[in-house]
């Protein structure tokens, strides 16, 4: 849950433990894997503060 939003991920990452999850993310980033890059350009967007 992230404030009132309940969050349900339906993915084999979440099979991985902490250590792998953050080895597989660092090893796309570097990859440049497009897909990952715009999901975490999306989340970065939605803690952008706008006045």
């Amino acid at each position: 849950m992230i404030g009132n939003t309940k969050i349900i991920i339906h993915s084999p990452l979440m099979d991985m433990t902490e250590d792998e999850r953050e080895a597989w993310f660092d090893s796309e980033m570097k990859k440049g894997n497009p897909v990952l890059k715009q999901i975490a350009k999306a989340v970065n967007d939605c803690y952008k503060k706008y006045d």
